[in-house]
């Protein structure tokens, strides 16, 4: 004769195991509501980008022509001397002051052009950093390249932001002083 089967005693809800699981379901309820804002309806355009790209796609050509002709100067990096490292920034310095300079024509009107602007202003900040830098290396050797702060962060990262947000890579600060 078999046994009778013994019924499993009933699980009880400790306190411990409630604390677990509205841990768990509040984390749970977090990331998705980070995810509803950084991929849903609920994601707010940047106040960068721009509302017509045309700009942008001008702008792209007018950054991608500056970086290549800078890229046919030897790399500052390697320069012999300071002075050496000062003329060939200085050389950096004037092409990418043409292309501000080609820039500032093509912005658009209105709203969108306010915030071209303040972008154009922010690339002449970072130029006269640089040249800053250039002039300093004429007298120190060790000269730091300093680069102005705005609103508590650097002017590179707004021009960066800006030229990420409208989708124009060769338009960010340049890498050749690094």
């Amino acid at each position: 004769m078999t046994a009778p089967l013994e019924e499993a005693p009933a699980r009880t809800w400790r306190p411990t195991r409630v604390l677990l699981v509205v841990i768990v379901v509040g984390m749970l309820a977090m990331w998705g509501y980070v995810l509803y804002l950084a991929f849903g309806p609920g994601r707010r355009p940047s106040p960068d980008r721009l509302t017509d790209p045309a700009f942008a796609e001008r702008a792209q050509a007018v950054c991608e022509a500056a970086h290549d002709d800078v890229a046919l100067l030897p790399p500052a990096l390697e320069a012999e001397s300071a002075a050496d490292r000062a003329r060939i920034l200085d050389e950096a310095n004037e092409r990418f002051a043409m292309m501000v300079d080609d820039l500032e024509p093509l912005a658009p009107e209105g709203d969108d052009g306010e915030i071209v602007a303040a972008w154009i202003a922010d690339w002449r900040t970072y130029l006269d950093d640089r040249a800053a830098y250039a002039d300093a290396l004429r007298s120190d050797a060790d000269a730091r390249f300093i680069v102005t702060a705005r609103d508590s962060e650097q002017v590179t990262e707004y021009i960066d932001a800006f030229a990420a947000d409208n989708h124009m890579a060769a338009c960010a600060t340049p890498l050749d002083l690094s």
